[in-house]
């Protein structure tokens, strides 16, 4: 059986779109770090005040506040149940399955934090996948 692939090809279309979204802005200032650790591959997304800075790679995790850690096939099914409005918010996802990771407690209250902000992105991330 074929490796699942992690569908991570919608982040940067998703930080331009954002990043220009007035309704966005209404969910307040993010600063955050999130790293996408999703497989094999990690992306890093920085979000700064009201925009969403570029998509990298990330080589160190000590450089992200929060990380995201699933597998592609868990990550894949996740981004298809958002889309169909059937699956989880992150924050609960989290709740139950722990899939948020950060260095200290104060960096994992990031979560909660900015949670609107990020489910927006990971939501309109879900719409631009196929």
């Amino acid at each position: 059986m074929a490796k699942a692939q992690p569908n991570l090809g919608w982040l940067d279309e998703a930080c331009a779109l954002l990043s220009e979204d007035s309704a966005y802005r209404t969910l307040g200032s993010t600063d955050v770090k999130v790293a996408f650790a999703i497989g094999d591959v990690t992306k890093l997304v920085v979000f700064e005040a009201f925009e969403i800075g570029n998509v990298q790679d990330l080589n160190d995790e000590r450089d992200a506040d929060l990380i995201i850690r699933m597998s592609a096939r868990d990550w894949n099914a996740y981004l298809r149940k958002r889309k169909k409005g059937t699956g989880p918010s992150l924050l609960s996802l989290d709740l139950d399955q722990r899939v948020v990771e950060a260095a200290n407690p104060l960096k994992k209250v990031m979560l909660e934090r900015y949670n609107s902000s990020l489910q927006a992105f990971i939501d309109t991330g879900a719409t631009l996948t196929g």
